[in-house]
């Protein structure tokens, strides 16, 4: 449930409107000029209110690509962002964030064959990462942009196909229901956020299609799943009536 929490915490921070909401958190008193070793101690208050301060999220893009296995070494960040990744070839391509040591951090991207989706980054990071590791067996692209620049769903029908981020046009108001139908053989998951809450939408094996109400305030859909899919919102509002767009996870044709 971790990374629901990580999910609502995000939303908080971008808004139903994609924009930089700036916590109201106090950043403490000016430096004391009396010795470090006569300043009292941060009450366990005062330490917690820190630990729970929103990360600050990713507000430039970059691109990178190349092909086969690679280490991309970038500038050690603990920013919450999307990655979105592109391949062409055969056999499994996989995307992991590194962190200083060298350890595995996320899995950013996993799929056999050609692949496109889209993931957050650094979304349950306890450390900044440092590097992006790449396995493929063919030419590949990817780009570290801002949550802001995800896709936004407008009216009351979506289809796309592998990992994908999607803001609401019009977050939910109440009385809603989403069908999430999948054609794949992988685990499909949408996950939803507001800026109160999150929600898990579907947890699937394979095709299938599920309804769920659709929390009232949702404003971000997460999707995870290796194959087609469509998202469809039901309710009272007028304003579910144009057919929505189609969105693929990935990059342009490489």
């Amino acid at each position: 449930m971790r990374a629901l929490s990580a999910l609502a915490a995000l939303a908080l921070m971008l808004g139903p409107t994609g924009c930089t909401i700036t916590p109201d958190v106090p950043r403490g008193a000016a430096p004391s000029s009396t010795p470090p070793s006569s300043a009292p101690a941060p009450s366990p208050l005062a330490a917690a209110e820190e630990a729970e301060r929103p990360r600050t999220h990713r507000t430039t893009t970059e691109h990178f690509k190349g092909s086969g296995d690679k280490v991309i070494p970038i500038e050690p960040t603990g920013e919450i962002g999307l990655i979105t990744v592109g391949a062409r070839g055969t056999g499994s391509f996989i995307v992991r964030s590194v962190d200083a040591s060298g350890d595995d951090v996320e899995f950013l991207a996993q799929g056999e064959d050609d692949h496109h989706g889209t993931r957050f980054y650094n979304l349950e990071a306890e450390e900044e990462i440092t590097a992006l590791s790449v396995t493929a067996q063919g030419p590949w692209r990817i780009t570290l942009h801002p949550p802001s620049s995800a896709p936004v769903w407008k009216g009351p029908r979506i289809t796309g196909s592998g990992d994908a981020v999607l803001q609401l046009h019009q977050k939910a108001e109440g009385s809603e229901k989403i069908t999430s139908a999948f054609t794949g053989e992988s685990n499909f998951i949408v996950e939803g956020a507001g800026e109160n809450d999150s929600s898990l939408l579907a947890n699937e094996i394979g095709t299938c299609e599920v309804q769920e109400t659709l929390p009232e305030g949702t404003f971000l859909i997460v999707i995870k799943g290796d194959g087609p899919w469509t998202l469809s919102r039901s309710g009272p509002d007028p304003r579910l009536t144009a057919a929505g767009p189609h969105v693929r996870g990935g990059l342009p044709v490489l």
